[in-house]
């Protein structure tokens, strides 16, 4: 979203900029200097914003206890298999009994990461 946004800005700046008939004068010249300045300086901010939460997401995986693989129906037609993160037992297996689910495991992640190490 704020890449679109940032080049809507951008294309709309360089029509401006083009738009016009006399010479640019010098302040006309700083101010699109600034502007694509700031643009430039949003994308940086955009970036660690998309790392930070990638990062708290990842911190958030670590404090699920239960993980649900399953597979949902659609028309009658095996759908694809995905995954749900849940962080109490009751909750997971309250998620299994939904109707548009079928083939569904139960997974304790607790268990998986002692077996990772």
């Amino acid at each position: 979203m704020w890449i679109s946004f940032m080049i809507l800005i951008i294309v709309v700046v360089l029509i401006m900029a083009l738009s016009i008939d006399t010479k640019a004068s010098k302040a006309e010249i700083e101010k699109l200097k600034s502007e694509i300045k700031f643009f430039k300086d949003s994308k940086k901010e955009v970036y660690q914003l998309k790392n930070k939460v990638y990062k708290l997401e990842n911190e958030i995986h670590q404090l699920y206890k239960y993980k649900v693989v399953y597979k949902d129906k659609f028309f009658l037609m095996p759908g694809r298999i995905d995954e749900k993160y849940f962080f109490d037992e009751r909750s997971a297996k309250k998620f299994m009994e939904n109707s548009h689910i079928y083939e569904e495991v139960l997974i304790e992640l607790d268990e998986e990461k002692q077996n990772n190490e």
